[in-house]
């Protein structure tokens, strides 16, 4: 591995040749430590032999060559080199080749034309510590955290709700170590709903990132009836995520969890790179049309490129009591994903929880749902609801009732 001083070599697989110069101009001109040495081959065969000979730190890709095209072209190069990162270089702005290309191993997916030098030399630096510290960590470090995703159709769907009471329910059904993460930077739901206010953000976090330890982090977070949140800077931010450094603080925490909760708000082009970082993903959506509508669209970018579907599971929340309530069975044939909770209508219950700033009660509906998704992501059997004294009673009485009857 590259010392701290060294460097780093910068393969550069393009056909353009007037592109060609001005990322090594750019390179070349940047002030940044450690600097670069840039190498630049015009086709995929080229990249191949260079690769070959060894002491490549990172390839900048375009994915359109005179001997490979599109998607091809970064599986061969990355199945040939996979512990070289990659970073694509595109004409192209392609949400789904983006996310198969990332969903695949690849490290970041950059468009041509909104590249700058400050962007392309900040990107090349986080690509290669990232890639760094994941292989410091190794597989097993990673395997030892399972991240669940959780995301909205659109607004207003109670991801946040939902967010909140998994992490909670996760930590009661495993006792394991749970972090709850707001990565909906102008959102700052998560802060609220649980009595958050410490002055500290995952922001924080992710502009620290390289001196991360876990005496910083602790400073960093919330203890929550065990559960341990990291909130977001809230409404009155206004900034942009970088999704690199905060992949890196969650790349760090994993090392100090069991398990995680990722609150990421709607699903946009800046999260795409957080969704990786997850084993599964709720999509959260409400009974109307529109978020219906958001929802199977979702589905679709998340699954593009023969995405792996079972990884991501619907939520339906029926907030609107007029609605006729939705066959689970319909769902799955529209969408073509696992619809893991239909969560009932409770409106003013759930509504004065939340003015207080509590979960939903444990004994209500939507809280069994919510208990019975965290038990299955722990692979555990479902609750069975059981039966109160009067329930009983009223069996009993209808049993006899019935007895009667046919007497």
């Amino acid at each position: 591995m590259n010392g701290p001083l060294k460097r780093l070599q910068v393969l550069l697989v393009e056909d353009d040749s007037d592109y060609a110069t001005v990322v090594q101009q750019w390179l070349n001109g940047a002030a940044a430590d450690p600097g670069f040495v840039l190498s630049w081959t015009e086709s995929l065969s080229a990249a191949m032999s260079r690769l070959a000979r060894g002491g490549i730190d990172i390839v900048l890709l375009d994915l359109t060559l005179p001997d490979s095209q599109g998607i091809d072209t970064f599986l061969a190069l990355h199945g040939r080199c996979p512990g070289v990162p990659v970073i694509i270089l595109s004409s192209a702005d392609n949400e789904p080749v983006a996310l198969q290309t990332i969903r695949h191993g690849g490290e970041d997916y950059m468009v041509k034309s909104t590249c700058t030098r400050d962007l392309l030399v900040r990107n090349i630096s986080h690509a290669v510590a990232r890639h760094r510290r994941q292989s410091a960590v190794g597989v097993a470090g990673d395997a030892a955290c399972k991240v669940v995703a959780v995301i909205g159709a659109k607004g207003g769907t109670g991801t946040t709700t939902v967010a909140c009471t998994l992490a909670a329910e996760l930590r009661l059904q495993s006792e394991a170590s749970v972090l709850l993460a707001d990565l909906d930077l102008d959102s700052g739901v998560i802060g609220f709903l649980m009595g958050v206010n410490n002055g500290f953000s995952i922001l924080d976090a992710a502009q620290n990132a390289a001196r991360l330890d876990s005496t910083f982090w602790g400073g960093l977070v919330t203890d929550v009836g065990g559960v341990h949140v990291v909130a977001s800077p809230g409404l009155g931010y206004g900034g942009e995520m970088d999704p690199h450094t905060v992949s890196e603080a969650i790349a760090f925490a994993r090392g100090l969890y069991q398990l995680m909760v990722l609150d990421l708000g709607r699903l946009r082009g800046g999260n795409h790179a957080l969704l990786e970082l997850a084993a599964e993903t709720i999509l959260v959506t409400t009974n109307s049309v529109a978020s219906l509508h958001e929802a199977k669209r979702a589905v679709e970018v998340l699954c593009a490129g023969g995405g792996d579907r079972g990884r991501v599971h619907l939520i339906v929340n029926h907030v609107d009591e007029a609605a006729e309530r939705l066959r689970t069975s319909d769902l799955v044939k529209f969408f073509g994903v696992e619809v893991c909770a239909s969560l009932p209508y409770e409106g003013e219950a759930l509504s004065s929880a939340l003015l207080e700033r509590k979960l939903p009660p444990e004994s209500s509906a939507f809280r069994r749902q919510i208990r019975n998704l965290s038990r299955k992501l722990l692979g555990l059997e479902e609750l069975k609801r059981s039966h109160t004294i009067p329930g009983l009673l009223s069996l009993l009485a209808g049993s006899k009732r019935r007895e009667r009857a046919h007497a």
